[in-house]
């Protein structure tokens, strides 16, 4: 049989990943203690693809993100229980902000080691259950639009912030991918869309919007629904008003794109081949400059009189992360011989069929995110952000000119030294198009 009509079999698990009442929530500095209950479950799923010579597992997870030792850790321990290499482990987390603080914001809480090491364990076992339950599948690929994200960094959506572009300067495609029994039902639906889960600031769980729209989906197909986030690092959910947010709104965000994720499986075409592939290929993150010495000890100086006045918790956090410790952190790297300022990760690519999937370790912009899709050799390119790692914001040129949040200050919350120079999501590009276009020669 030739390889690219080679035969596919799939398998999929879920499991629940809701923390205790009392661990800390991530993604809002705003937020005055920890958790007081949850509102929906935060899930994990696990779906196995192999084509009989090869088989990679995707990890959706409802996360803010994973840091890369943690990753690197659980990738060894998963192929040591189940046998799926760890270069064929693809994590993709939601970056859901009503999830739990797992180290990749040290800034936004403390990170708790045994919800950590119940997720590894939840994981193992998702992957493991999927293995042992693989089907003949089929794959029938689809493609949508949605404009339920906009522009977070543009004026009609943000009167105070940088005004860079216009609110529908977004990525509105939706990719579906179905797996499919020889009968016809479906196992599991993929769905990949680019937009922060933001909806609310309060002390309760939440999966956000890719919680409603995974029940709508899994309701209208009678099987799992995973649901990968995209390059959304400057895109909010569209509301009426600016900086409106609250759980109907979530929901209501949710249901829409679900209703065009539905529409556009219905409208799904076969995949015309079958092997499953994996690549990776290495990228540099660079820093920008940074602060001078002299500024960094006047920094730590403000920070110290803010603490001494500060009340509450989102107050003494500001002082404690935003100012003293990345104070502390520019002097350390002054006084560090070997310091740098660049950071290699890598770049996994994994193909399914005409289905290909970029895993991006950061916050990446949509206008670089429609870049690589233009670029690729196939339309059903599901582009994951916040996977494999979260490393912050990869601003572009523009953005990186303008400042703002995203650009000049959200760094010191990623616990960085500066923010990453534009030419990091030049590299990252590059590295994504040359994963992707081995998995297709």
């Amino acid at each position: 049989m030739s390889p690219d009509r080679r035969g596919l079999t799939a398998g999929v698990a879920r499991r629940e990943i809701t923390p205790p009442a009392g661990l800390d929530l991530s993604g809002f500095g705003s937020r005055d203690g920890a958790a007081l209950g949850m509102r929906d479950p935060l899930y994990a799923y696990a779906l196995t693809v192999g084509d009989g010579e090869l088989t990679v597992a995707l990890l959706a997870l409802d996360l803010i993100g994973l840091t890369p030792d943690w990753l690197a850790d659980t990738r060894r321990q998963v192929e040591a229980h189940t046998g799926v290499p760890a270069g064929h482990q693809l994590y993709a987390c939601t970056h859901t902000h009503g999830g739990p603080e797992t180290g990749v914001l040290p800034s936004m809480g403390e990170a708790d080691p045994r919800y950590l090491e119940r997720l590894r364990s939840s994981i193992q076992a998702a992957v493991g259950e999927a293995l042992d339950n693989q089907h003949e599948v089929s794959l029938a690929l689809g493609l949508g639009a949605a404009h339920r994200g906009a522009n977070r960094r543009s004026a009609a959506f943000n009167p105070n912030g940088p005004h860079d572009g216009e609110l529908d300067e977004i990525d509105p495609l939706v990719v579906t991918a179905q797996f499919r029994r020889p009968d016809g039902t479906p196992l599991a639906t993929l769905v990949n869309y680019a937009c922060h889960p933001t909806s609310s600031r309060e002390r309760v769980v939440s999966a956000d919007y890719p919680g409603h729209l995974r029940t709508v989906v899994e309701s209208a197909t009678g099987a799992p629904c995973l649901y990968v986030n995209g390059a959304g690092g400057d895109v909010n959910l569209r509301f009426d008003q600016p900086r409106q947010r609250g759980f109907a709104a979530a929901r209501l965000h949710g249901e829409a794109l679900a209703a065009e994720a539905l529409r556009a499986v219905e409208g799904g075409r076969a995949s015309r081949s079958t092997p499953v592939r994996a690549a990776t290929a290495p990228a540099v993150l660079i820093y920008a400059e940074r602060i001078a010495r002299g500024r960094a000890l006047e920094l730590r100086a403000e920070g110290m009189a803010e603490l001494a006045r500060a009340r509450t918790l989102s107050e003494r956090r500001q002082a404690r992360h935003y100012m003293i410790a990345y104070a502390q952190r520019v002097l350390d790297s002054y006084d560090e011989s070997d310091w740098t300022d660049q950071v290699q990760v890598d770049v996994q690519t994994l193909r399914i069929g005409d289905l290909a999937l970029v895993a991006l370790p950061v916050e990446f912009f949509a206008a670089d995110g429609r870049t690589v899709r233009a670029s690729t050799p196939t339309p059903y390119l599901m582009i994951a952000g916040w996977s494999n790692g979260n490393l912050g914001y990869v601003p572009t040129r523009r953005a990186f000119a303008r400042g703002g949040y995203e650009s000049a200050t959200a760094f010191r919350w990623y616990a960085q030294t500066a923010p990453w120079h534009p030419i990091s999501g030049d590299n990252l590009r590059l590295a994504a198009l040359d994963a992707t276009a081995r998995l297709f020669e």
